[in-house]
This record gives structure tokens, C-alpha cells and sequence, in this order.
């Protein structure tokens, strides 16, 4: 697979997220797979250039951290919204 194939799923993703911002869940699922798709280009430069593995690992750890954070948030805001709509909570203005 070559780098300029992964181009054009992560330029669609970040059109998707800019245009459903509706539930906090498909931001978050969109983030994700944009994340997901930079480790993936990641992992085929890290291959190319022979180099070590743990820059990927390093780069999950972190993902696996701010979807934790993010869960954690939308958690919360649910508790205290009773929704994850991005509309009803006060503090996102559109």
C-alpha cells in the first residue's frame, strides 16, 4: 500500500467530522479513525526506513489515552446533560 492511498481516507474523515457535529460519539469514533490512520502511515515510513517499532507503540499508548479521556468526558457530559448532543450541551456555540 503506498502512502498517497492513505490520503484519501484520512481527507475523508476529516470531512465527515467537520460535517456531523450532531452526537459526541461519531466525533469520537471519526477522531479515532483518523488516529488510526496516521499509524498506520506511521507504520509503513517506520518499515521503509528500517527503523525501531516502538515509535508506533509510543503513538498507540497515546491514542489509547485520549480515547480513554474522551469516553470519560462524553461519560460525563451525558450525566450531567442526560444526552450526548453536541447542540444541547452549553458550552459548544454553533
Amino acid at each position: 500500500m503506498e502512502m498517497s492511498k492513505l490520503y484519501v481516507p484520512l481527507l475523508t474523515l476529516m470531512v465527515v467530522y467537520s460535517m456531523m457535529k450532531t452526537h459526541v460519539m461519531n466525533n469520537l469514533i471519526t477522531i479515532e479513525f483518523m488516529v488510526v490512520t496516521v499509524i498506520v502511515g506511521l507504520f509503513m515510513v517506520i518499515k521503509v526506513m528500517n527503523f525501531e517499532n516502538h515509535l508506533v507503540l509510543y503513538f498507540i499508548v497515546l491514542m489509547i489515552t485520549e480515547s480513554i479521556v474522551g469516553l470519560s468526558m462524553m461519560i460525563s457530559m451525558i450525566r450531567t446533560h442526560g444526552n450526548d448532543f453536541l447542540k444541547s450541551s452549553s458550552i459548544v456555540k454553533f
